[in-house]
């Protein structure tokens, strides 16, 4: 049996679960964004057509073939995976957006929505360091973010036919389940591919839970939880972030920075930014309740 897995970053970690789960059958996983900026969406779309199976996470007509309703005629079962995104353990990531295109970070894409926002509202560089801290996380709301969080991943997690409420516990019983609001634990997606598998038809409502030897999403860009928030969640805390790995230099190498680091860093990158890049999304509603605290 030969296996497709298709989607986001997310589905490489899938694939590697499906091919512990089913070790018989040859599993491929495709990345559908690297695919359509390679312009490779017909030549994709018709490799995959040549599985026996497709899993796939929901992908919308703006990926062409690949789209989930084009696969979904006439193709071979078409399985859906959910993609996993929870903000609990990281309520201050966000995204910097400019004229609809996602502004770079000293930690790929994801920036701080308090350093942003700080820097927005003339903050100094030198004073950032004291707005990390448990009233300024309350007044942003960040410590009801988990609550919150869970309700909307088991919810998701239902529209795709998963009750893993059991296995939320579970995962957060380990600790900080996610690297980022949108990486979670290889665990995580080993859980979620084998009750797809199980949904599926693929093995029994009794198969083992598989090990994750390889974390692909680890590689990536991580980023800690609070010690604020980590200890109203009862899970390890801390203030180092790591950057997406890199090729080795001879000249230093700086794959995990403090806060301090950050805040110098992003200041220094913010300065070539327009204003309008402040205004929206989690670090305009940052810059609001910041700016009402009267800093």
């Amino acid at each position: 049996m030969r296996v497709a897995v298709l989607g986001h970053c997310q589905a490489h970690g899938y694939a590697h679960a499906l091919a512990q789960l089913l070790p018989e059958a040859e599993v491929e996983a495709f990345e559908a964004t690297v695919i359509r900026n390679a312009r490779q969406a017909p030549a994709a779309a018709a490799m995959i057509r040549g599985f026996d199976v497709i899993f796939s996470q929901d992908l919308g007509a703006e990926f062409g073939r690949l789209a989930s309703a084009a696969l979904a005629e006439g193709g071979p079962p078409l399985h859906r995976l959910p993609v996993v995104a929870f903000r609990g353990y990281h309520p201050d990531m966000a995204y910097l957006t400019l004229k609809g295109q996602v502004q770079a970070s000293p930690l790929g894409a994801y920036h701080s929505a308090i350093v942003a926002a700080a820097f927005s509202l003339g903050v100094a560089e030198e004073d950032v360091p004291t707005l990390f801290n448990r009233l300024v996380f309350r007044r942003l709301g960040y410590m009801a973010t988990f609550a919150a969080g869970r309700t909307l991943l088991l919810d998701l997690l239902a529209r795709h036919g998963l009750d893993m409420a059991a296995e939320f516990e579970t995962w957060h019983a380990r600790g900080p389940f996610m690297h980022t609001m949108n990486h979670p634990g290889a665990f995580v997606l080993a859980d979620l591919a084998r009750a797809a598998a199980i949904r599926a038809g693929l093995v029994p409502a009794d198969a083992p839970r598989v090990p994750m030897p390889y974390d692909r999403l680890a590689g990536d860009t991580m980023w800690p939880v609070y010690p604020e928030i980590a200890e109203t969640l009862g899970v390890p805390g801390g203030m180092l972030f790591k950057r997406n790995d890199r090729p080795v230099g001879p000249l230093g190498n700086s794959t995990f920075i403090g806060l301090p680091r950050l805040i110098r860093e992003s200041y220094a990158m913010y300065r070539n930014l327009d204003e309008a890049a402040f205004q929206e999304g989690a670090v305009g509603q940052a810059r609001t309740r910041l700016a009402e605290m009267r800093l």
